[in-house]
């Protein structure tokens, strides 16, 4: 039964009349629902997707390459004399700079040593110049006086050659750069020539590769290249190819090429690190690009999924689309023709999608359960739900046409209405609204409760 109806000035046989209506074209709707279905045309729930907008920016045709990053210089420090460690200055990972104290050894019997040099030069030199005297006044010969002048030079050598040795105590940077190896420690005995540090100069880092001989053409010395490493995920270096060997190696048919990555990049890149080389063989500037993602794997050629609105429902439906590829990258890819400005591009959610399929955006709201008149419990279902969401406006639209077909009065009613506020033709609320104002004058029956 109905619930019962709000005073009117609607004749009773009026009233009597519609609900003998609503009552049939309740039974009806249910067969008519029983055959169509619940659900709106087009397949019912719109699915859910994400898109990115087709963008302009430039793309590049890279030659992709592995290799290991290594300093441009890299200078193992090496023991000049033999002695006990008494002191290390600089540890691992140090910055250093050309001539600065990195070690120290035991210098007493270094220093033993100049001061008797020191004594032996005093005296040649004293004897030198009592015989230069003499010899100035011809009171020596010739002879004796070149003697003792080659004496002086002997004790003179003899001394520096000591100071050095104890120079040669204190270990010092050849080059600037970062310590990356330190093989002593304090009270270790070294001996002549002995490997005590490694020192590498991070500014520039290089990245050598290889390259086939087919793409000899398309390298030139001052070419861009992009580098990335696992550390910086997402993050690219920029370098440039410094040197380019002439000779092609004969069992691998490719040439070495250098490539020179600025200092600047020192906090983050190292010697040693796995590195992927991009060099720039071309670039097209402010083509359209998309995601290599948003292609679809099924069908012949490279196709896409393009999202579309209707301007009158507002429902969301997927197009797709063949496109014409040109340069890519690891993420991207140049469409050549096929695709648009402003296209949104279906990237996420596309994997079984048909063409023509109902869809909504990602972040819109979930696809409300349809509201049909269909239904035996009148204009909302028995969940109750209203109208919302992306696809709200084109369900308003079947529901008025259905309502209207069946209750001419209430058509009647919204034209009236709609032209004194027209946003009732384009907002499910305004019409929610109105729908239960024509449930308190009468025009539509209310709605039944299930048990």
């Amino acid at each position: 039964m109905f619930s019962l109806w709000r005073r009117s000035s609607i004749p009773v046989w009026a009233v009597a009349l519609l609900a003998l209506v609503a009552c049939g074209g309740s039974d009806e709707g249910g067969q008519a629902s029983a055959r169509r279905g619940r659900r709106p045309e087009g397949g019912g729930r719109a699915l859910p997707v994400k898109v990115e907008v087709v963008a302009r920016q430039d793309i590049s045709l890279t030659s992709l390459k592995n290799t290991t990053l290594e300093a441009e210089r890299w200078v193992e420090v090496r023991s000049r004399t033999s002695g006990l460690v008494e002191a290390i200055v600089c540890e691992e990972g140090d910055r250093v700079r050309k001539n600065d104290a990195m070690a120290r050894l035991d210098a007493d019997a270094a220093e033993l040593l100049v001061a008797q040099r020191q004594v032996a030069y005093d005296e040649a030199l004293r004897n030198y110049e009592r015989q230069e005297k003499m010899y100035a006044r011809n009171l020596v010969s010739k002879e004796l006086y070149e003697s003792t002048k080659t004496g002086l030079e002997q004790a003179k050598s003899l001394l520096d050659q000591a100071k050095l040795t104890l120079s040669y105590t204190t270990i010092l940077a050849p080059i600037s750069g970062v310590v990356t190896e330190r093989t002593i420690e304090i009270g270790n005995m070294v001996s002549n020539n002995q490997i005590i540090f490694a020192v590498a100069d991070f500014n520039p880092l290089l990245a050598r590769i290889r390259i086939p001989e087919k793409e000899m053409g398309s390298i030139s010395v001052g070419q861009e290249a992009r580098i990335s490493v696992e550390s910086a995920p997402g993050k690219f270096f920029q370098g440039r190819v410094k040197m380019i060997s002439p000779v092609v190696d004969p069992e691998s048919g490719t040439f070495k090429v250098t490539i020179e990555i600025p200092g600047k990049n020192a906090g983050l890149l190292r010697p040693g690190m796995f590195a992927t080389v991009f060099i720039i063989m071309d670039t097209h500037r402010k083509a359209l690009v998309i995601p290599k993602k948003a292609l679809v794997l099924e069908g012949e050629g490279n196709q896409v999924f393009v999202y579309e609105k209707d301007p009158e429902s507002g429902m969301g439906k997927a197009v797709r689309r063949k496109i014409e590829t040109g340069f890519e990258d690891s993420e991207q890819m140049e469409v050549v023709s096929g695709l648009s400005d402003g296209d949104q591009v279906i990237t996420v959610g596309h994997e079984g999608l048909r063409p023509g399929a109902a869809v909504r955006l990602v972040g819109e709201g979930s696809s409300p359960e349809v509201v049909s008149a269909d239904r035996p419990g009148g204009e909302v279902g028995r969940s109750g739900r209203t109208l919302a969401g992306g696809d709200g406006v084109a369900r308003m639209k079947q529901m008025q046409q259905r309502l209207f077909e069946r209750f001419p009065k209430l058509k009647e009613a919204y034209d009236k209405q709609v032209k004194t506020n027209p946003e009732l033709a384009t907002s499910p609320e305004k019409w929610q609204a109105f729908v239960a104002e024509m449930r308190k004058q009468g025009i539509l029956p209310e709605r039944r409760r299930g048990r």
